[in-house]
């Protein structure tokens, strides 16, 4: 390709929406525009990469025996019934199987993250897979190790948290991440912050005393509670109230902890909830800002208690009554939850469920998930050796070429630009050719150009009529991961002048020397465009 012809000019400045590096980067070096807030146009250098990306996929899953299939995008249509009862009309016998398919897709996403660049694009492209078998899917950790020999490929580290609610997640952590998650750095427990869990502490050896109420006025808060007391908060209960059309449920909480919302919503069932009203707590025998566990009509509440609740005695709690608390609670002598559920949100530091170390919490990225098998939805059978009807199982996986191709720069770039791994760099080689008007340098990098195509290499070949400055930083920019220069001096001495992206050597290589640096691209058997 020659950069006269090529589509997409570099800019010398980042857009001012542009806050990550990789969106400043690939808008700069003529990967991607912005048409609008989380919308994007891919230039060629930017489908060059993603192509690129999608070789490695096809290499990897086609060596695990993989399909490509490509069905339609249909509004109000579920994909992946479809695309089961497109599997029942092909599959009979436990001959075919295990099936492998994969599709080259797009993903929308209703809200685009405004901050997010190309990580929050309102569409990104997808490719997703599919494994049909029966219930004992092997191929499952197949295509987790060719998933992650993908993300090997392209240099980009990323941590599988899970299991929640059958699904992983692969996760690149960035502090600009629109999700947390929690690890450990011993063991290597890891999860999304929302199914993350903690080992919570053995009560303190001692009695449980006699339950006491005592004035607290004005303490309609943990806070003001415990100043008042000047005790910890973790010697407190906390009771939030939420209701669902109507319906109260109570979640009765140690103190210094906070309720998270996405595990509350699991608990109620929707997301659709809202904090009780004055009225609906006075039905069930509750006082806003003195609400105790104790005493309240549980046929029209529901109370879920946190395992945090275990990790004390001889709590403050609220006693029903304005301006009175009651101390010395202890579940269950004094209150039975109708259920317990893990609430809390995890906080760093809080002991890792495996082994007890320190959590962390980070923000992250997702670029990959996976679902655990379960039997085909619409239900679909397979005839097994003895003739007899099976369920037909099946395990789903995603990966997120865009927020890829945005991790990739995330991680490989320098003050001058994007530093491409060689297995998803859009070009092999970058010519940039100085004084060619001269007839011999003219010659000299034509005759390169086409040799190096001749040979199954992939190059951008900038051929303007700029200065060395003006094409070295572009070179820079662009990121391809081996630059030859062709000047009046190489042309007359016969030899190149070879720079490798991520090194600050430059290389005087004559035809052999020129081999050999070939030959480190070769080794990565990149050429597949």
């Amino acid at each position: 390709m020659r950069l006269t012809t090529l589509l997409g000019k570099t800019l010398r400045q980042p857009p001012a929406d542009a806050h990550l590096p990789s969106h400043q980067l690939l808008v700069r070096a003529g990967y991607a525009r912005t048409l609008k807030a989380g919308m994007f146009a891919s230039l060629p250098l930017g489908q060059r990469t993603l192509c690129r990306m999608q070789a490695l996929v096809r290499r990897e899953l086609s060596s695990l025996g993989g399909q490509e299939i490509r069905t339609p995008t249909l509004p109000d249509a579920d994909p992946t019934a479809m695309l089961v009862r497109l599997v029942r009309r092909e599959v009979d016998s436990y001959r075919q199987l295990p099936v492998l398919l994969f599709q080259m897709t797009s993903v929308s996403t209703p809200q685009p993250g405004s901050r997010g660049g190309l990580f929050g694009a309102s569409e990104r492209p997808f490719v997703e897979i599919h494994a049909f078998g029966s219930a004992d899917l092997a191929i499952e950790q197949q295509v987790l190790a060719a998933i992650e020999r993908i993300l090997v490929s392209c240099d980009v580290s990323a941590v599988w948290a899970g299991p929640s609610d059958g699904r992983r997640r692969a996760f690149f952590a960035h502090p600009s991440g629109d999700a947390d998650l929690v690890r450990c750095p011993d063991c290597g427990y890891a999860a999304e912050r929302s199914w993350a869990m903690t080992l919570w502490p053995d009560p303190p050896d001692e009695p449980e005393l006699p339950t006491e109420d005592i004035a607290t006025p004005g303490c309609n808060t943990i806070a003001s509670l415990a100043e008042f007391l000047d005790i910890p908060a973790a010697r407190t209960l906390k009771m939030v109230f939420y209701s669902v059309e109507g319906e109260v449920t109570c979640v009765v909480i140690r103190g210094d902890r906070t309720v998270d919302e996405a595990k509350l919503a699991r608990v109620l069932g929707t997301e659709w909830y809202y904090a009780s009203l004055e009225d609906e707590l006075a039905a069930v025998g509750a006082v806003g800002g003195y609400a105790s566990p104790i005493g309240l009509d549980t046929s029209r509440v529901r109370v879920v208690a946190d395992p945090s609740v275990h990790s004390g005695r001889n709590f403050v709690s609220g006693a029903n009554r304005p301006d009175y608390h009651i101390k010395n609670v202890n579940a269950p002598r004094d209150f039975v939850p109708g259920e317990w559920a893990n609430l809390a949100l995890i906080e760093p530091g809080d002991p890792c469920p495996r082994c007890g170390t320190a959590l962390e919490v980070e923000a992250a990225f997702a670029l990959a998930d996976s679902m655990a098998p379960a039997p085909c939805k619409p239900g679909a059978e397979y005839l097994d050796k003895e003739g007899r009807a099976q369920p037909l199982w099946m395990a789903g996986w995603r990966l997120d070429l865009g927020r890829l191709m945005a991790a990739v720069v995330e991680k490989h770039h320098d003050d001058y630009g994007i530093v491409w791994p060689v297995d998803c760099a859009p070009f092999d080689v970058h010519i940039v050719a100085l004084d060619i008007r001269k007839e011999a340098v003219a010659a000299q990098v034509e005759a390169l150009y086409h040799q190096l195509r001749a040979d199954g290499f992939s190059v951008l070949y900038d051929d303007r009529d700029a200065s060395a400055g003006v094409k070295f930083n572009d070179a820079d920019l662009i990121g391809i991961p081996l630059r030859l220069t062709v000047s009046k001096r190489s042309a007359k001495e016969d030899r190149f002048e070879a720079k490798w992206r991520d090194s600050a050597e430059r290389l005087k290589v004559d035809g052999e020397g020129l081999a050999a640096e070939l030959a480190r691209l070769r080794g990565h058997e990149s050429f597949i465009l």
